[in-house]
Parts: structure tokens; sequence; C-alpha cells
């Protein structure tokens, strides 16, 4: 597999075909490096020196290689960067792979309809009832789902999601999301990879040079306590567990409030 021998050299890996980096699947970044064309694209936004249409494909990413080391351990964009981050960011941020279907695939957004959809579906596999936030008086989260309609009954599970539709709005709801957190076990945010990742991008855009920091939403989720959903169109994908909040420390806009309208699934 050429992201094996992409990886050779540069740094221990644990990739499967279930991990992502980036919010990416090792298996679309292997047909990444598998598309026609990609991997000299890759260099030369890389800064690869040496011509690569005369090398075997082996001697390419052997150069490939080389550059995203020197790039990774040196200061640059990419600094402290895995060699497959290099590689999405890269090939997600740079105007040359606009084209592409693999970059066109990637950065294709659900509807807010379609977020919701899956989201819900999700929810309806934890829960027995789902209804919506702001009979809690908590509208910043449109879907909560529970054991029963009764949300006074102290041992109840209760868990909440609020799918977003663009970088835009994760940036501007996080920290009101995260106040409001505090009337569920679980508090999840829904979105897409292509969403994730222009929050990154956006993020690495607020300094200068330019520096990627793949971790910048995880981390903002982890210090709120917040969970992530990555919604693609086969379903749902638990990425970031939520921190879990006992009956007790659950917020008394939960355990006062008679939720009867909820709907069963």
């Amino acid at each position: 597999m050429l992201l094996q021998r992409l990886r050779r050299g540069f740094a221990a890996s644990t990739s499967s075909s279930a991990q992502r980096h980036c919010y990416v699947r090792s298996t679309a970044i292997e047909q990444l490096l598998e598309t026609p064309g990609a991997i000299e694209l890759l260099a030369a936004e890389l800064g690869v020196e040496s011509r690569l249409s005369g090398l075997t494909a082996a001697d390419q990413l052997d150069a490939l290689r080389r550059r995203a080391i020197h790039l990774a351990v040196t200061t640059s964009p990419f600094q402290n960067l895995s060699l497959e981050e290099i590689v999405v960011v890269t090939a997600y941020a740079a105007a040359s792979f606009d084209g592409t279907a693999w970059k066109r695939e990637l950065r294709r957004q659900p509807s807010q309809y379609d977020l919701e959809r899956i989201t819900l579906a999700w929810l309806r596999e934890r829960a027995v009832c789902v209804g919506s936030g702001s009979q809690l008086g908590r509208a910043r989260w449109p879907l909560v789902g529970s054991s029963s309609a009764q949300l006074e009954r102290e041992q109840q599970f209760v868990v909440a999601g609020a799918p977003l539709s663009n970088h835009q709005a994760l940036e501007a709801q996080l920290e009101h999301l995260g106040r409001e957190a505090n009337f569920a076990n679980e508090h999840y945010i829904a979105c897409s990879p292509a969403t994730a990742l222009a929050f990154l991008e956006a993020r690495a855009g607020e300094t200068l040079p330019p520096r990627w920091d793949p971790l910048a939403l995880d981390r903002e989720l982890r210090t709120l306590g917040l969970g992530l959903l990555l919604i693609e169109a086969a379903g749902a994908v638990l990425y970031l567990p939520a921190h879990y909040h006992p009956p007790t420390q659950r917020s008394a806009a939960a355990s006062s409030t008679s939720v009867s309208s909820f709907s069963r699934s």
C-alpha cells in the first residue's frame, strides 16, 4: 500500500482502515495517493525541489517522505504533524487539488436536514424518546434523547445532540453549547469531516505564519466536556466520546421538567 510505503522511516504508526487523521479515514488517504498525479501535486505544494516526472513511484514517494519529515521537525506550518496529517491538510487547503474528485468528496457538506436526520438516527439507537432541547430551555440543543418521557426520573440516561452545518456555526456556537452542557449525561456536537477540517483551517490562519494544529477542535471539545459525532453519508461515527455527567450532576433544568411530548422512536 502506498500509505504504508510513504510512512516507512517517518514514525511508528498504528494506522488502520478505520483510523482517522484530521478526521479523514486512512483508506481515503490511500485513495488520494493512488490518484494519478496526486503525488506530484503534493510534492509541488510541499516544496520538493527535485523533479519527479522521471522518477519511479517508489522514488517519488521517497522524495515526498523526506520533505514531509523535514517540514514536521522544523519551523513550518506543518511542524509536529504526522505524515498522514500533512498529506490531508495539504490536499484539503491547496487550490491545485480543487479539480480532483477526492477533494470534492471531502468538502461535500450534508444539508441541515441530513445532519439532523442522521444525528436523530444515532440518538434513537441509544434512547427510547427523542425530543427538543427547547422544551428544557436549551434551544441550542435541538435533539435530546432519554430513556423515558419523564425527565424527572433521576436515574435515566439523557443524551443531547447539536448538528452544525458549517465551521462558522461551529465557531460561533461552541462556547454557548459548552455552557449549556449540564442537563444531560452526554452532550455531542455533530458535523461533517469537512466542517471539522474547515475549523482547523480557520484556526491555522489565525497565526502568522499559518500553523496547522490537528488537535485544535478536539482540545476545545474536551475542555467543554463535549463529544463529537462525524456525520457521513453512511451514518454517524462516534469520533470523540463526551464527558459523562452522572445523574446527580445534571442541572435542575432536567430534573424538574416533565417532557411528556417527547416522541417514542
